[in-house]
């Protein structure tokens, strides 16, 4: 045999080892299939048989009914083994499960004698599909765990994934869905390096189930169009049949109407052409569901009626086979336990006159302790039970008070870190200007200051005072409202005094930056319901920042609108304006204190105004609204209930 066919064969062999880390080169493997013999064709037999066994089965049938009598020609156990597993789970596909078993029993054997592990663990896949079958899903769970133990110590990757999602999918109909889910996703992570679509669409395939027992439809659906899509790529019938009346279902639970029938009538066709009657009499039912909710009752009815005729004739077969297979299973064991049997009823013989003597006396000791224990246990599961209770009760006392401590102490380290902020605002905005303003005083109390010279500075003093004023007026009217039984004083007034009166307040920083107010727009007689003092710090923040971000000789706009029952007051000027981030960060739920920039002429703040504007404006039922570009200027608006009479009056003028 040349070089290269030897090289391929290893190639091969390792793929599979390695737990069909990536599928072999099917056609290169066809194609070599006439040059081999002996051995290398044994293993070449074996290979494809494994590939086409969900794919086309007749054809993985033929090479390994040749792969079993080489191997016997060979002598080779383990070739045989893999032979058998492969004839055995076509049969258990065809639905022959009687074969499946005697098939699946002489490989495991033959895997035991030639100390193939790893072939046993196939083997054991099957036998768990056996059980399945029998729906004794326990066993079946246990063949696969055993399966998978025995695979992961050997690093056979195929049959740990495949062992894997045969527990998830045995779990969905234990209804156990957590756990399925979790071998489900052990399977895709097993499978991130061997790279087989067709156990990742499995996996996708269980989880689908399990989001679809669990009523998460949408979650359901992804999973099975993902899952299709690998089906459909593999060109696997058996799955594809099997994904799409799960994939139908789902879209009509859904209200996916149209896309659930193309899947339904999708899966009947190929049900059909491959007489997978099982899938075909899903497909029918589901499609009958389709019917009923368009309406169409004939044709609905005519699905139905296929469905229970294919369902009947399913349950009668599955009955028969389920009753056959447990009979050769049962001959088995019983052929194995026979002479076991004889030699224990002669054991036993010898013994049974000297038992049948003690038999009695033995009863009532054995009466005496059983009472006894009956009522020591009775007393004993009294007091534990107390007991239980009072710890479940101590248990819950101490959870409630665990959370209400948790709740505290997010609002303590809430608290903390506004009042760290308030701190660092008095410690760093407020001894600024209060310590200017000493430094001038000293100066003019000690005579380093003329008359003149103090003149000079008086302006500068007034600005310095008038922020220090500014910064512990907010603060105080904050602090108030924070205090634990503060409330609101609600009453109905003028806001256009209460603007007009701030105009008057700001009118020498108007002046010292040539800025005009335009409050033509503003009406004379405009009521609000609110409480007055806190809606006059709200409007002396908007308007001092206005001024503090404006240009010289820019104009700040001041407007009114009516919306139902609330009057929406604006400010807009054409200052540095702000961007996004920081306006969703001002207009958050959470009270943030930012920090101030300075003004155009380098002006101070404390990132205090705006977060007072924001909760003032919302305990009197308002709400603040931000619209800024950087360079372009910032419109700030206030939305607050009116006076209703004082609303109509002016919509009735306007």
């Amino acid at each position: 045999m040349n070089l290269k066919l030897y090289i391929f064969l290893f190639f091969a062999m390792m793929a599979s080892l390695a737990a069909f880390a990536q599928i072999p080169n099917i056609d290169s493997l066809k194609n070599v299939l006439p040059t081999t013999n002996g051995e290398e064709r044994l293993t070449v037999l074996n290979e494809l048989s494994s590939y086409f066994r969900e794919v086309e089965q007749q054809v993985a049938f033929d090479y390994a009914v040749e792969a079993e009598k080489l191997a016997q020609a060979l002598k080779n156990k383990s070739g045989e083994a893999k032979a058998k597993e492969n004839i055995g789970w076509i049969y258990y596909r065809r639905g022959q499960w009687q074969k499946t078993f005697d098939y699946s029993k002489d490989a495991y054997n033959l895997a035991i004698e030639g100390n193939d592990l790893e072939e046993a663990a196939r083997v054991l896949n099957s036998m768990g599909a056996l059980y399945f079958e029998q729906q004794n899903y326990r066993m079946s769970i246990n063949q696969f765990k055993k399966a998978y133990q025995i695979s992961e110590k050997n690093g056979d990757l195929y049959t740990m994934i495949r062992s894997l999602n045969n527990v998830g999918f045995n779990l969905t109909f234990l209804n156990e869905l957590d756990s399925a889910l979790e071998y489900a996703y052990m399977a895709i992570e097993a499978n991130e390096n061997a790279g087989s679509p067709y156990l990742t669409a499995f996996s996708y395939r269980i989880i689908g189930d399990v989001y679809l027992a669990k009523n998460m439809l949408d979650s359901a659906e992804i999973l099975y169009e993902k899952s299709m899509k690998m089906a459909d790529k593999q060109g696997i019938t058996t799955f594809q049949a099997s994904m799409l009346h799960r994939l139908g279902r789902s879209y009509l639970l859904n209200g996916k109407l149209e896309k659930g029938k193309t899947a339904l009538e999708r899966g009947i066709k190929i049900s059909k052409e491959n007489k997978y009657l099982d899938e075909l009499s899903k497909s029918h039912r589901y499609l009958a569901e389709y019917y009923r909710l368009k309406g169409d009752i004939n044709e609905a009815y005519s699905q139905q009626s296929l469905y229970l005729t294919l369902n009947d004739s399913l349950v009668n077969k599955l009955t028969n086979d389920r009753i056959a297979l447990l009979q050769g299973m049962f001959q088995e064991d019983l052929d194995h336990s026979e002479l076991d049997l004889l030699i224990a009823q002669n054991e036993n013989q010898a013994s049974k006159l000297a038992f049948n003597r003690r038999i009695i006396f033995v009863i009532s000791v054995a009466s005496i302790l059983i009472l006894g224990l009956v009522i020591w246990l009775y007393f004993l599961h009294r007091n534990v039970k107390k007991f239980n209770a009072d710890l479940i009760m101590q248990k819950h006392q101490i959870r409630t008070q665990n959370r209400e401590l948790e709740s505290k102490s997010i609002q303590l380290q809430a608290i903390n870190q506004t009042k760290n902020k308030l701190f660092s605002i008095l410690g760093h905005d407020l001894k600024g200007p209060v310590g200017q303003v000493k430094s001038i005083l000293d100066l003019l109390i000690d005579g380093h200051l003329n008359q003149e010279e103090f003149d000079e500075l008086i302006q500068n003093l007034k600005n310095d005072v008038d922020s220090v004023y500014f910064t512990l007026n907010n603060t105080l009217k904050w602090s108030v409202a924070q205090m634990e039984g503060f409330t609101l004083h609600k009453v109905n007034f003028n806001l256009s005094d209460v603007v007009n009166s701030t105009i008057k307040l700001i009118m020498p920083q108007l002046k010292e930056k040539s800025l005009e107010i335009d409050d033509s727009s503003l009406f004379a007689d405009l009521e609000i319901y609110a409480d007055r003092d806190l809606i006059e710090v709200v409007i002396r923040n908007i308007l001092n920042n206005a001024v503090k971000y404006s240009k010289p000789g820019d104009v700040i706009s001041i407007s009114v609108e009516i919306d139902n029952d609330m009057i929406i007051w604006c400010v807009k000027d054409k200052g540095i304006g702000m961007n996004e981030e920081q306006i969703n960060q001002l207009l958050s739920p959470d009270y943030i204190i930012t920090n101030s920039k300075p003004g155009t002429k380098m002006e101070k703040g404390s990132g205090l105004g705006l977060q007072i504007c924001k909760e003032f404006t919302r305990m009197n039922g308002g709400e603040l609204n931000i619209k800024s570009k950087e360079g372009k200027g910032t419109k700030v608006c206030v939305k607050i209930p009116a006076n209703k009479i004082s609303a109509s009056k002016i919509l009735v003028s306007n």
